[in-house]
């Protein structure tokens, strides 16, 4: 029976003091451990005085957790959550072949807070997410964006909805990591909380900068969780190319907003975006497999065309990956 939580992010909420009070203990300097029926660690809430609030979730779970959102009226308030959970690794060491996308806990989620959001925490993985509260104004004074930012600049400032996705990088993951080994007897630890959580804005917005914005779309929650549910489809199987017009219609919406709503929440084409899962998960399952074995699950039949594209991707033919790993 999963334990569920329920809140909703607005001003005045102390996630730390409501979460301790669900499970009448305490919380210490805005730091919650968990109770040991429900897991090992805790929960850390960190305020700053440049308009953001962390909060840090750092534990391994006996049972399932989950995380309800409840909407919030207001869209001035932002929330991003670097989520960095291993997919395959278990936290007594023991690893286990990776099912497809296995880094699919491995994101970064920047939106309103007007959407409602339900996180399912499994028990036995080592959880290393943080979420970065702050508001409008407040992101906007830190970045102070100059004319390369302006389509992004737009998008917070003006955009009444909006929700955007990136996968987590390895600069990203090490921060988080370092920021999850500060302790209460760290020195000058809200000055390297505060360091670390403008690091990893900064390392978002480098990759934001990348993306092609055109006119964005306000997006609303039931497009939002449509749009999700056809990124869980293109996971689901990587082995079958996308069907563009099947996964409109299964959305029920028209083709030309299915691919703008994706592209404009992850960045990229639903095709290419795919196609990168896809090479991903090759990378991943040469670790276990020959190369033939490894093309032939991401559904090519054609080995030639699949060196090529893992080539274009990871910058060498997948025999040669396969031989680095030997030697690694």
């Amino acid at each position: 029976m999963p334990v569920v939580f329920e809140f909703t992010l607005e001003k005045g909420f102390h996630f730390a003091t409501a979460l301790a009070a669900h499970f009448n203990v305490q919380a210490v300097n805005n730091r919650v451990y968990l109770p040991e029926t429900l897991g090992n660690g805790y929960i850390q809430e960190i305020y700053l005085d440049n308009g953001l609030f962390l909060c840090m979730h750092h534990y391994v779970l006996k049972q399932e957790f989950i995380l309800k959102r409840q909407a919030n009226a207001s869209t001035n308030m932002l929330t991003i959550k670097f989520d960095c959970r291993t997919i395959g690794k278990k936290a007594n060491g023991i690893s286990r072949e990776p099912l497809f996308a296995p880094r699919k806990g491995s994101e970064v989620e920047l939106g309103t807070g007007n959407f409602f959001t339900e996180l399912s925490i499994p028990p036995g993985e080592e959880i290393d997410f943080l979420v970065i509260g702050t508001t409008r104004q407040a992101l906007l004074g830190i970045l102070k964006l100059d004319a390369d930012g302006y389509s992004i600049e737009g998008m917070i400032k003006d955009n009444l909805s909006f929700l955007l996705h990136e996968g987590m990088t390895r600069e990203m993951e090490k921060s988080l990591k370092q920021m999850s080994q500060i302790t209460e007897h760290t020195k000058m630890a809200e000055l390297l909380y505060q360091t670390k959580a403008l690091e990893l804005i900064y390392l978002l917005f480098n990759k934001l900068f990348s993306r092609t914005v055109n006119a964005a779309l306000t997006i609303n929650q039931a497009d939002a969780e449509r749009i999700y549910e056809i990124k869980d489809d293109l996971l689901a199987d990587l082995s079958k190319v996308p069907q563009l017009p099947q996964l409109a219609v299964k959305a029920g919406m028209s083709l030309t907003k299915m691919k703008q709503l994706f592209h404009q929440i992850f960045g990229d084409s639903i095709y290419n975006y795919y196609q990168a899962a896809r090479m991903e998960e090759a990378a991943n399952l040469l670790h276990y497999h020959n190369v033939s074995e490894t093309g032939y699950k991401v559904g090519f039949t054609n080995m030639s065309h699949f060196a090529r594209l893992f080539e274009k991707y990871h910058q060498m033919k997948p025999k040669r990956f396969k031989d680095t790993l030997r030697v690694a």
